[in-house]
């Protein structure tokens, strides 16, 4: 790995890091009525997702174009319905509003979260983690559990969208552990280890795979 792409992958690693730091304490802010700061964090959040987003494009291109640009591209609509979801909480803090007005902007915050956070991450980490699997990039594991976890998000936000199971209930949050895990583990061995980029024909088999 030359000098380049070990920045980009160390970058992607803590961009990969600071998303979850500011997703957990935004959740934090607006649970103490920290509006403004929860929004900064969330803003901060969609930055983070933008930028892994390109970095591993850059990285895994030579790889799989095709999935490669699929991954940037839907971390780029994860990042847009983030930032979208904060304009209800920057309603609140405009204006006093009635209980029932600030419910439903709340609902409309959460109904981002579950798209963006959800759906969106879920199809966007089954991309990245087939990719990672077929161009070896990481180890199989990692890459196998990137599958397996975004395969249970999306299947578990599919069930809170149609009222299968409760909303962020116990059984939402044990389907998010593997893909929290993935997100973690791939961070440091990014940062640690870099990405095993693919010789050219290895590069050339993935591209013709897709």
């Amino acid at each position: 790995m030359n000098d380049i792409a070990r920045t980009y992958a160390r970058t992607a690693g803590v961009l990969y890091l600071v998303t979850h730091v500011t997703s957990v304490t935004a959740v934090a802010a607006y649970g103490a009525g920290e509006l403004t700061l929860g929004v900064a964090l969330e803003f901060a959040l969609a930055l983070g997702c933008l930028g892994t987003g390109i970095l591993l494009w850059l990285l895994l291109a030579p790889a799989g174009p095709s999935r490669a640009a699929t991954f940037a591209g839907l971390r780029a609509v994860e990042a847009a319905v983030i930032l979208a979801g904060t304009l209800p909480m920057v309603a609140r803090t405009l204006v006093p509003l009635s209980a029932e007005a600030t419910a439903g902007l709340t609902v409309m915050h959460t109904a981002s979260f579950l798209v963006g956070q959800g759906l969106v991450i879920g199809v966007n980490t089954v991309v990245l983690g087939s990719l990672l699997l077929s161009s070896q990039a990481v180890p199989r594991a990692l890459a196998a559990l990137g599958v397996i976890g975004g395969a249970l998000v999306l299947v578990s936000d599919l069930a809170q969208l149609f009222g299968v199971i409760p909303l962020s209930g116990a059984i939402a949050g044990v389907c998010a552990v593997p893909i929290f895990a993935f997100e973690i583990w791939l961070a440091i061995y990014l940062i640690v280890r870099g990405i095993r980029l693919p010789s050219s024909d290895a590069a050339l088999t993935g591209a013709r795979a897709e």
